[in-house]
């Protein structure tokens, strides 16, 4: 597995940190695949880490828990959200679902504006994969996908979208971190561009069916082969 270089330091902090930089930091630890599906997250290493109080440790976790990348439970701590591969399977079978019946909804050829925005984000997206940003990888490629679906012009269907991504979050980032992976997401998304411009409807739904394989399959394979066997 060949991975993406990093450009964040797990290193502890040398000031004290705010809610939003805990929160920034275990959120590229995850994307990055310094912390596992599963690994806990232990307060007290966190306060030591961050330099701060625990009930900042504390909210930072809640908010990284309602973005589906940590899992709280009662009696037992935080954890990095994992999944079993039945429950990856279920979910993306759902995310095919409703991403396909945005994709036939859109607009062909895509409006001007969404084009412009569509474009404008992947360049982000594209300047991000040649420095080597993890997160911004991440941050980019989600914007990139809610902005497309969002075109579809069917508010409450874009939103259910937007739940199952934020589902699978963790487990979309275990692709952030192999080159090979970014570099399929980044050429696809290109495609996908070239599909809206050129109204072929048929090549953007083969794509965004083909696009979702890449962090799914990952996941599982990481999963039985690190997870499956604690």
């Amino acid at each position: 597995m060949t991975r993406m270089p990093l450009t964040n330091s797990a290193e502890p902090m040398r000031q004290a940190a705010s809610v939003e930089d805990i929160v920034a930091a275990l959120e590229a630890d995850i994307v990055i695949g310094r912390l596992f599906p599963k690994e806990r997250l232990v307060e007290e290493d966190l306060m030591v880490r961050f330099d701060c109080k625990r009930h900042m440790v504390r909210q930072a976790l809640f908010q990284l828990e309602t973005t589906g990348l940590v899992e709280r439970i009662k009696n037992r701590g935080a954890f990095v959200k994992s999944y079993t591969p039945e429950e990856v399977e279920a979910i993306y079978a759902m995310r095919e679902i409703l991403e396909i019946a945005s994709a036939e909804r859109i607009p062909m050829p895509a409006p001007k504006t969404v084009m412009a925005e569509l474009e404008e984000i992947q360049r982000h997206h594209n300047e991000a994969v040649d420095r080597g940003d993890l997160p911004a990888v991440f941050h980019y490629n989600i914007a990139f996908h809610r902005t497309l679906f969002a075109a579809c012009g069917n508010q409450y269907l874009s939103e259910t979208i937007n739940e199952y991504a934020q589902k699978v979050y963790a487990i979309r980032s275990i692709g952030t971190s192999d080159q090979a992976s970014v570099q399929r997401a980044r050429q696809e998304h290109i495609a996908m561009i070239e599909a809206l411009k050129a109204g072929d409807r048929d090549e953007l739904i083969r794509l965004c069916r083909n696009h979702l394989g890449i962090s799914k399959d990952r996941y599982i394979n990481l999963y039985n082969m690190r997870l499956g066997h604690r």
